[in-house]
């Protein structure tokens, strides 16, 4: 059964389970038909057989079209016969052949079998007008009275097969039409592994039932994946495009040094350059196995009670002391603001904030680093004079290796364009959120807000 398709087997279930709850309901009403007659043939009986009783007693009078002339013996199925004293038949007829002698049992129905065949009997042993004694015997043939109920059996048994076999092609017409997407989402699935093509989508159209549903969440999937895959390729073009040049820098300094070089002089600015791209390279790994860790969620957060106020000093004081003088900084830091924070990340994130201030801004330009808190929220920001950011640009500054102005190079300023993806990741496991206000040619300005108090304490 395995090797048949789903919807075969499907079908198969439907119609076995159609077919069980019809014998049964079918059982159930041929029990009940067949007790129904029998009530019936009860109740035909002891009417009879009274009807009988009464007008042989005297209760009601003999004569046309009252029971006890001889064409009333048989009446609505019921067969009548009576006997007097000597046990001699006296009235009506009998629907068999009697060899032995008939009991009697005043008053009480019972089924009784003559010639094979199964009959309802009722006797009354009355006083005629006479007051002679007369014994009077009804019965109904069981076997007659079933015939209907088995003529009605026979029909609802040749219904009921055809009512399945319409419904087995009903339900096959409609599983195979409800798993439509399914197959859809086989092919399509197969024809990714063949043709290695993300962008191939199931397209289930709008619905609401379950196989609909999940075949548009198949296609968010496959979204999601063609996006994380093209990010990655991207990142891994990126990453090889960071490290080519200063790979490329190295081997010409060092091909320089081995072959050009006379002096010592010479050999120093050549092995200062190779060590400044090193430099460079450590720090883009450095950033890349960061991310990485991110990516794979192994780098957790170690939260612990920290001076956010004094850690932002210090860090826009460092800042300030690396960077050129002729840019200002000003710092409106609130004292004493102490939060569950992982100490290393937010100032991962100080540092990316403020030395891209430095990065992006023009000469004699301007910073302003500002902490404060509100209602339990730390909001910590950064506002620059600098060349700012267009508008098309802003979604994309999230992005890694994204450079606002790709004129200027991580040769110039030492910036790779991670920063900022990894300054979200880290404000997002903070439960906060980071935010950036941009004007072009007029500066920028990035805010951090995240709670004081984390979920996990």
């Amino acid at each position: 059964m395995n090797r048949l398709s789903l919807k075969t087997r499907l079908t198969l279930w439907y119609i076995l389970i159609l077919a069980v709850f019809s014998a049964v309901l079918l059982a159930a009403v041929t029990s009940f038909s067949y007790e129904m007659v029998e009530r019936d043939a009860r109740d035909r009986l002891i009417k009879s057989v009274d009807g009988m009783t009464r007008v042989m007693s005297g209760e009601l009078p003999k004569g046309p079209g009252r029971m006890g002339d001889g064409r009333k013996f048989y009446m609505d199925g019921v067969h009548m016969l009576a006997m007097n004293e000597d046990k001699e038949i006296i009235g009506g007829q009998i629907p068999f052949s009697i060899t032995d002698e008939l009991d009697f049992k005043d008053g009480k129905i019972r089924k009784e079998t003559y010639d094979g065949n199964q009959y309802m009997v009722f006797d009354r042993v009355i006083k005629d007008r006479e007051g002679k004694t007369v014994y009077i015997k009804g019965m109904v043939s069981i076997k007659e009275a079933g015939y209907a109920v088995n003529s009605i059996l026979k029909t609802n048994i040749i219904i009921i097969i055809l009512l399945i076999i319409i419904a087995a092609v009903g339900g096959y017409m409609i599983t195979a039409r409800a798993l439509k997407p399914v197959d859809k989402m086989s092919k399509t699935a197969k024809s990714i592994i063949e043709s290695k093509d993300l962008s191939r989508r199931i397209n289930a159209g709008k619905g609401s039932d379950e196989i609909v549903t999940l075949a548009n969440t198949f296609d968010n999937m496959l979204d999601e994946i063609q996006t994380s895959f093209e990010r990655e390729k991207q990142f891994t073009s990126d990453a090889s495009h960071e490290l080519r040049t200063p790979i490329a820098v190295i081997l010409s300094e060092c091909e320089y040094m081995t072959d050009c070089a006379e002096t010592v002089e010479e050999l120093r600015e050549s092995a200062e350059a190779v060590k400044g791209e090193a430099d460079k390279m450590s720090k883009l790994v450095s950033e890349l196995l960061m991310i990485a860790r991110m990516d794979k969620d192994t780098l957790k957060p170690d939260f612990e009670e920290t001076d956010i106020s004094e850690l932002s000093e210090f860090i826009a004081s460092e800042q300030q002391a690396i960077n050129p003088p002729d840019i200002s900084l000003e710092k409106n830091i609130t004292p004493g603001i102490i939060a569950k924070a992982d100490k290393f990340l937010i100032a991962r994130v100080f540092i990316n904030l403020i030395s891209n201030a430095y990065k992006y801004n023009r000469e004699n330009g301007s910073i302003t680093v500002s902490l404060k808190e509100d209602n339990g929220n730390v909001i910590f920001s950064v506002k620059d004079s600098g060349i700012g950011i267009s508008e098309e640009n802003l979604p994309k500054i999230w992005e890694r290796f994204f450079q606002v102005d790709p004129s200027r190079t991580s040769n110039e300023n030492g910036s790779m364009g991670l920063g900022l993806s990894m300054v979200r990741w880290i404000a997002e496991k903070h439960g906060g959120n980071i935010t950036v206000s941009s004007k072009l040619g007029e500066g920028s300005e990035f805010t951090f807000v995240f709670p004081k108090k984390q979920d996990n304490g």
